[in-house]
């Protein structure tokens, strides 16, 4: 593996993609009000990250940090099926031992995925509906850093361009967001990569701006939204 177009890949992807999501331990945030204080996005009962196998081969010659996830409960099945192809699916030793060069590119794109449009447009950052009542970044996305959207923004653009099914992959699911957005009649919000918030129709998929503080908040995070932190400092 040492010295391979993969791993230079992997390690150049991991160097560009490497800042914090914010300036403040989010973590804290969430974990205060789950089950054992385990941040949300570090939790493997509630979330099993993947990685591409030429990703997985460069970390096992990196860290000790992951291995291969598997489990016996059958509802979790469904779990292989779901996954990229090409992608497997892994465990961590836990938040508290992290080795944060070494975060997969899922964990770093949590709780956001990249949103194409119909074209084919890479336009910017959307969060995974299924957790919005449990990650407290969602309810607060003005905390997401210019630095953190530029390099996400660098990083899947050379994703896509190493793996061009990723992209099919990534189109395909933000097709499915609008389908199910126009089911539901709402609209989606969009993180551009010009520090822009916009509310898309699914239908038309036309934007508009809009602010921070007109963006709704989920679960217990809506009571939580309106205090102020010492510690928060948005960039």
């Amino acid at each position: 593996m040492s010295g391979s177009p993969e791993r230079k890949f992997f390690e150049n992807i991991y160097r560009i993609f490497s800042s914090p999501l914010s300036n403040i331990d989010c973590g804290e945030k969430c974990g205060a009000f789950n089950e054992y204080g385990v941040p949300v996005c570090c939790d493997i009962s509630l979330i099993v990250p993947s990685a591409y196998q030429a990703e997985w081969d460069y970390l096992k010659d990196m860290t000790d940090l992951w291995q291969p996830w598997s489990s016996s409960n059958p509802i979790d099945a469904d779990l292989e099926d779901d996954v990229q192809d090409g992608q497997v699916l892994l465990k961590c030793l836990g938040y508290r031992q992290c080795q944060r060069q070494y975060r997969t590119m899922t964990c770093r794109a949590f709780p956001f995925f990249p949103y194409l449009d119909s074209k084919g447009n890479f336009l910017g950052l959307v969060y995974f509906q299924e957790y919005r009542e449990l990650c407290w970044v969602i309810s607060n996305l003005s905390i997401v850093t210019s630095a953190y959207k530029a390099e996400f923004q660098q990083a899947f653009n050379l994703l896509f361009k190493q793996y061009p099914e990723s992209k099919e992959s990534y189109s395909q699911f933000s097709s499915y967001l609008r389908k199910e957005k126009v089911i539901s009649d709402d609209k989606i919000i969009l993180l551009d990569f010009e520090d822009n918030v916009l509310l898309l129709d699914p239908d038309s998929e036309i934007s508009y701006q809009v602010s921070y503080e007109d963006l709704e908040s989920f679960g217990p995070f809506s009571i939580t939204k309106d205090l102020i932190y010492p510690d928060e400092n948005p960039d």
